[in-house]
């Protein structure tokens, strides 16, 4: 019997790890890859334009968190390694597992339309512009959502620059921050990691506007990692008992009301100085929104290296106004703003990301169509490589048909969106994945 073919988007991270999870269940995977590196994001200036990796850069997970169930980060390595580390590694993991004669470089899936059989028809520009088309049977979508830029719209004009923090590199690249006075707006990990860069470096002035508070925790704690005590950080961490018995209704939420109160209680007096030094608020829940890792941003902040400013309301010339009345003089405006989902090879009417999120099925399948799924877009409260690799491997057992789909109103009471949630713990993320397979091999 001939195996089933599966086109993978992308050979970033997730895409590497959906290949090599395909190929071991049996299946015939082709990934392809419009850049001619593989790493996606973790490629420092990635031909294919879409990296948003700055010179700085390294992970804000553990090596322990980050890990795959088969293949971990070198001992010596630093705990938080950097974007060439990283891609170091993804390369490894690539020629371990023999994955290269299964990814197709340079070539770009432009569209994909669902077929009557379930199956898909894929269009793929390849090197020097030469199109092709083929038909799988399933499809990964892989191609990850940091790197379309959303970008702020501003009242009034700007004399200055403005850029998104995607083409930021260094300190003097793209543009020259030596002397200039400068805006970052967001205080997700990466307006805060460029604030503190810039603050360092010579730089005449950084703000820091934010429109709405995070909760900000630091890398190291006493030079430990932060997350070191954190339980169930990896979708194969053992889960307690108690939480296997419950019914997954309840053991999430019970496990994330326990998270909640662990982080108030550890960090609510770090945010009361946040404020008092001119942040907004942080939400109520540490878990409504993706908490910001910052180690160095309080000290800046203390010093008056950074200057916090609340949302920008108007621009005029090289003013800027803030919503509370403030003007400072800007030079450059530098858009720490994320990213917009989207799938550009998928018809809206398969696949509708307008709203910056879709529904899916245990948060990978989409409902009505069991050959597609959406790979390493998630909102975890730790890395997202092991999920991916997590969300693989349901998507192989479906595929093969080794793990057989309940009936479509189990399918549509376990739909919902992927992005606009409450972040997720990885460890009962990954037990559910697995019961679900369990239940389906029995089916």
């Amino acid at each position: 019997m001939t195996a089933k073919r599966v086109c993978v988007v992308g050979a970033g991270p997730s895409g590497l790890v959906a290949t090599k999870t395909l190929i071991e269940a049996g299946l015939d995977a082709a990934c392809f890859e419009m850049s001619s590196e593989i790493g996606g994001h973790w490629v420092y200036d990635n031909p294919n334009g879409r990296s948003a990796a700055y010179k700085s850069l390294e992970t804000n997970t553990t090596k322990k968190m980050s890990r795959l169930s088969d293949f971990t980060m070198p001992d010596d390595w630093p705990e938080f390694p950097n974007h060439a580390q990283v891609r170091d590694w993804f390369n490894s993991y690539a020629d371990h597992f023999g994955l290269r004669g299964h990814i197709r470089s340079n070539c770009e899936v432009v569209t994909v339309q669902p077929l009557d059989s379930g199956g898909w028809a894929t269009t793929i520009r390849e090197a020097g512009g030469t199109i092709s088309e083929e038909e799988f049977d399933a499809l990964i979508a892989a191609s990850g959502n940091y790197w379309a830029q959303k970008m702020p719209e501003f009242e009034g004009e700007f004399a200055g620059q403005i850029i998104h923090a995607q083409t930021y590199r260094e300190p003097q690249s793209p543009i020259d921050t030596e002397g200039k006075h400068v805006v970052i707006v967001g205080i997700g990990n990466t307006g805060c990691e460029l604030a503190c860069e810039l603050a360092n470096s010579k730089a005449a002035s950084v703000s820091l506007s934010a429109r709405s508070g995070y909760w900000i925790l630091p890398k190291l704690i006493d030079g430990a990692p932060a997350a070191g005590s954190a339980p169930m950080t990896h979708p194969t961490d053992p889960v307690p008992p108690l939480f296997v018995a419950l019914p997954r209704r309840i053991r999430e939420p019970l496990f994330m009301a326990f998270m909640e109160r662990m982080f108030k209680k550890r960090f609510a007096e770090r945010m009361e100085r946040f404020n008092a030094l001119g942040l907004p608020p942080a939400p109520p829940s540490p878990l409504s929104k993706r908490p910001t890792v910052a180690q160095d941003l309080m000290p800046g902040l203390e010093s008056g290296a950074i200057t916090p400013r609340p949302a920008i309301k108007r621009l005029d010339g090289r003013s800027v106004e803030f919503a509370d009345g403030t003007r400072v003089e800007a030079d450059l405006i530098i858009c720490a703003t994320g990213y917009r989902l989207v799938f550009p090879y998928l018809p809206r009417e398969v696949l509708d990301p307008r709203s910056d999120d879709v529904n899916l099925y245990m948060g990978t399948m989409h409902p009505d169509r069991p050959s597609l799924f959406v790979v390493g877009v998630s909102r975890p409260t730790g890395a997202f490589w092991p999920i991916a690799e997590a969300q693989a491997k349901f998507a192989a057992a479906i595929i093969s048909g080794s793990s057989k789909l309940p009936k479509i109103s189990k399918i549509l009471r376990d739909t919902g969106p992927i992005l606009n949630r409450t972040a997720f713990n990885p460890a009962l993320y990954g037990l559910a994945l697995r019961e679900e397979i369990a239940r389906g091999r029995r089916r």
